[in-house]
């Protein structure tokens, strides 16, 4: 699945800026984490501009469009 993300703090803004808007959501396992303790409640998402992953959160990032 392929979301757009708006940047809402300035690191938002910033990611944005430098990996593009439209990100793939991955599962864990995608990135090579087996498990962990505690497991974060958000998925880790990977720029399709960049391939570069990183963990999606509500503080910094805003989906705006959800399969685009």
């Amino acid at each position: 699945m392929k979301i757009r993300l708006k940047g809402i703090t300035g690191h938002g803004k910033n990611r944005i800026r430098e990996q593009g808007d439209v990100w793939e959501v991955l599962t864990v396992q995608d990135v090579g984490i087996i498990s962990m303790t505690p497991m974060p409640n958000d998925p880790p998402v990977k720029s399709v501009a960049t391939n570069e992953w990183r963990w999606l959160d509500k503080k910094n990032f805003e989906i705006i469009e959800i399969n685009c």
